[in-house]
């Protein structure tokens, strides 16, 4: 008798819920890999042009130049800050994926578990049925030749 799960179908489906969420993990680490990305390019960016000022100012550097100097730099800061909020809220949305592929992963251990127990229980039966069957085969064939022994005892008397 070959095993059935009943409920292979939801099995199924939950292994494919958690291959989604794997696939949803890995784009939103790819996307928190870029905005990490644009927020160390940007912050390299503001870093050199911190740099440059900071060695014009030693140079004898007219005021408005530096006034000129660090109003470019103020921009560039808030973009280095605004990416650094993007790269928060993509690492958190990492986060989250993961906690639901964690949750998929759970949902369909269950279930494999339950399947691989329950495959357990019928072959017990099917084991159990088996040695009952070979149990009455053995005492048909151990009762049968004793029968017929006796039948042939009786038959020369």
């Amino acid at each position: 008798m070959r095993f059935k799960f009943p409920l292979q179908r939801l099995l199924d489906l939950k292994a494919k819920h958690e291959q989604e969420m794997a696939r949803q993990l890995a784009q939103v680490q790819g996307e928190a890999d870029r905005e990490r990305s644009s927020r160390d390019s940007l912050a390299q960016v503001h870093a050199d042009a911190h740099t440059r000022l900071a060695a014009a100012a030693g140079d004898g550097i007219t005021v408005g130049h530096l006034v000129s100097l660090g109003q470019t730099l103020t921009p560039l800061q808030e973009r280095v800050e605004q990416a650094d909020e993007r790269t928060v809220a993509a690492e958190q949305a990492v986060d989250a994926q993961h906690v639901k592929l964690s949750v998929a992963l759970q949902d369909r251990q269950v279930l494999d578990r339950l399947r691989e127990k329950r495959l357990d229980l019928h072959k017990a039966d099917e084991n159990a049925r088996d040695l009952a069957a070979m149990d009455a085969i053995a005492l048909t064939r151990f009762t049968a030749p004793t029968d017929t022994s006796r039948r042939g005892k009786d038959s020369t008397s």
